[in-house]
């Protein structure tokens, strides 16, 4: 559900999405919630979910990313093209996959992650102009994780993997991320 103060005035792609009228602009809400299985980070990190294969590289999760969940974010950048322009975009949700910005080099060296990866949700979402929202505020993926999963177990839990797996992502002329 997108719920708003401002008048929403239209309901956009299969109801993935709205149009809002906020001081004058048109600005299109979307809402996305793509599979959470199967969770490559658990695949990586050899925590059993399911019934699917442990994963050893960078290239078999990308790929098993892509396979569970690419579709998704296609789909949804199809739809908000087949609308006209707005004067900005908001896309939020569970993407249940992580950013290719926490998967970093630097995490993996600190052991917050067991190996960089490019995740291709958050890449696709870049490629189309979009904006991170929380890493553009908070650039340094050490200091700041973010993490949005798991509430159940605490941070280094060797049974779990914590990731930032939800995500405001926005593009328009003129935006900017301020406190």
């Amino acid at each position: 559900a997108i719920l708003s103060r401002f008048p929403i005035i239209e309901n956009l792609g299969d109801g993935l999405g709205v149009a809002i009228h906020v001081a004058g602009r048109r600005i299109h809400a979307w809402n996305v919630h793509p599979t959470d299985f199967p969770y490559q980070p658990y695949q990586l990190a050899r925590i059993e979910y399911g019934s699917q294969p442990f994963l050893h590289t960078a290239e078999e999760a990308i790929e098993a990313a892509m396979e569970a969940r690419g579709e998704a974010v296609r789909r949804l950048l199809s739809l908000m093209a087949s609308y006209p322009q707005p004067d900005m975009d908001i896309v939020f949700g569970d993407f249940n996959e992580p950013s290719h910005q926490d998967w970093s080099d630097r995490a993996a060296a600190a052991g917050t992650h067991p190996l960089a990866v490019e995740f291709p949700q958050s890449q696709e979402m870049e490629t189309a102009g979009f904006v991170d929202t929380y890493r553009a505020f908070f650039p340094d993926e050490l200091s700041f994780p973010g993490f949005t999963w798991t509430p159940m177990t605490e941070p280094g839990d060797p049974t779990d993997h914590h990731d930032r797996i939800d995500f405001i992502f926005v593009r328009g002329e003129g935006i900017g991320i301020s406190d």
